[in-house]
């Protein structure tokens, strides 16, 4: 314990903590006692325990007086003999800094954002450190004649049992907020994070404090806890969990003591050691889930991190080709030599098709962050469609690319990537009907609506897919089991530019015989 000489020792504002956690130490372990204590200084609701574990993993080792003068004090006033206080305030300072000391030696993170984390809370630290407080406060008290052997069983599960509960619900719950959230919250989240928390409070009522007086034997209303604190382990993590694992335990022990939950078939400490025992599960089980889900966002981050790292690392030597492919093309040109040039334009297709497979990837990590920028501008459908339609014309020889219908209107939103979007749409026809001869670009408009559709009669998707084909990543199989080429990117990234413009997409295929995409967008203004 490297800081128990720290020279913060000599200045007031040290002997200021120590005192100010003295004081809640001992409120706490007051409170504490007077709930069902076993033999009168066991119980199984501690949150002292919690309490000092926290404080000495956030503020360091030299907090240990605050403990050992609380639990001293409190024990002494509560009948304990001298030296059996001592005894009993050993144990709980050196469970407090045991637990911490684990907790540090295998670099335990405060945001019990991975696996490991929470398997080292509560399968190291939290069993050992409340062992360590039960065994030396259990002989403290059995030395000193205080509790006959005979009790000595029930007074040291009742003591353990208390202490892990506090370790595991409240050391968590205090770490995760002892950095408050950084960076601006949307107001969705605002929105649901208040959602959330009525939603908790509401089972709360109903399941630990008999809100609508269901009677327990027939209605198993416990099992009610488990949405919210799924949703809360899902959505906000690690914090959201053990936010609403507090708030339940809270109403949670005060409905047990008022004989409203359904945890109230015996004396109240036995009613206690039920609640703990099902508070301990749920905590454990959020916490799990929690985490898991956090190193699934993280994993996610890094992943769009290296896409976005690798795209641009790639885009510039690729440039580069194009710049050298156009001089070459240029030089080549002049001498009339077409064999060169026909394996220039290959080339250049090529290098085209892996610019246009760098772009999406760096799309696609702009849209992971939230960073895909978007313009605003008068659109002229009409136009955009017939010059895209004429470019793409000229890279199938095959295909007849026709065009039905006129938007007649313009809209609002940015045309480079409402051109992307199309672009994808036709190259997929073009890709995905090689045999057959036709793709038809519809249009067709409502009072204030303008919906566009490409159509190919190519290999049609099968009816099981159709549901995922927007999805990330996602490819389309071929009748003989052949992945075509390509992320599986394209049409994600079409489906989330078409969204944020406030509009819709969707697929019609029928397999075998082709497929028709659809997006609608609204007009803005005027006919």
């Amino acid at each position: 314990m490297p800081d128990l000489h720290h020279r913060n020792y000599r200045y007031p504002w040290y002997l200021i903590k120590i005192l100010t956690f003295f004081a809640i130490y001992f409120s706490t372990a007051k409170l504490g006692l007077s709930l069902g204590a076993v033999n009168r200084f066991a119980t199984r609701v501690w949150v002292p325990s919690g309490l000092a574990m926290a404080a000495i993993l956030l503020f360091g080792y030299r907090l240990w007086p605050g403990i050992l003068m609380g639990a001293f004090l409190v024990n002494l006033l509560n009948g304990a003999p001298l030296l059996v206080a001592v005894g009993i305030g050993i144990g709980n300072t050196l469970e407090a800094l045991s637990g911490a000391y684990i907790l540090k030696r295998y670099e335990f993170s405060h945001a019990l954002d991975h696996l490991r984390d929470v398997l080292l809370l509560v399968l190291l630290a939290m069993p050992l450190s409340a062992f360590i407080s039960a065994t030396i406060g259990v002989s403290s008290l059995f030395l000193g004649k205080v509790i006959a052997f005979s009790s000595s069983y029930s007074t040291w599960g009742a003591w353990w049992i208390g202490d892990m509960i506090s370790i595991l619900i409240l050391t968590p719950f205090l770490l995760t907020w002892s950095k408050w959230p950084h960076g601006k919250v949307p107001v969705k989240i605002f929105a649901e994070i208040g959602l959330l928390t009525l939603f908790v409070l509401v089972i709360g009522l109903i399941v630990f404090l008999g809100l609508f007086r269901t009677d327990h034997r027939v209605y198993p209303v416990t099992y009610l806890v488990f949405p919210p604190l799924i949703w809360a382990s899902l959505r906000f993590g690690p914090r959201g969990a053990l936010s609403a694992i507090f708030a339940l335990s809270i109403l949670a022990v005060v409905g047990t003591i008022k004989g409203l939950s359904p945890f109230t078939s015996g004396r109240l400490s036995d009613n206690l050691v039920l609640l703990q025992s099902f508070m301990g599960i749920l905590a454990v089980t959020s916490m799990i889930l929690a985490a898991v889900m956090a190193e699934r966002r993280e994993f996610e981050q890094r992943k769009d991190e290296f896409i976005s790292m690798a795209g641009h690392e790639l885009k510039t030597p690729l440039t580069s080709l194009q710049g050298y492919i156009e001089l070459l093309h240029m030089k080549f040109a002049q001498q009339g030599n077409q064999e060169t040039l026909s394996y220039l334009a290959k080339m250049a297709t090529q290098i085209n098709k892996l610019s246009k497979l760098i772009t999406d990837l760096l799309d696609l990590s702009k849209m992971q962050a939230g960073k895909l920028a978007f313009a605003e501008e008068a659109v002229d459908v009409d136009a955009l469609i017939r010059e895209i339609v004429e470019n793409l014309q000229y890279t199938t020889s095959q295909h007849q690319i026709s065009i039905e219908g006129m938007a007649q209107r313009e809209i609002v939103g940015d045309q480079e990537r409402l051109g992307q979007v199309l672009i994808n749409l036709i190259t997929n026809a073009i890709k995905y009907s090689p045999h057959a001869k036709r793709i038809i670009v519809h249009l067709a408009h409502t009072h204030d609506t303008l919906t566009i559709s490409v159509q190919d009669f190519g290999i049609g998707i099968p009816k099981a897919y159709q549901e995922k084909i927007f999805e990330r990543y996602f490819r389309v199989y071929s009748g003989k089991d052949r992945t075509y080429p390509g992320l599986g990117i394209g049409l994600y990234i079409a489906y989330q530019i078409i969204e944020r413009h406030s509009g819709k997409m969707w697929v019609e295929s029928c397999e075998g015989q082709g497929s028709t995409f659809s997006f609608s967008l609204p007009f803005v203004g005027k006919a």
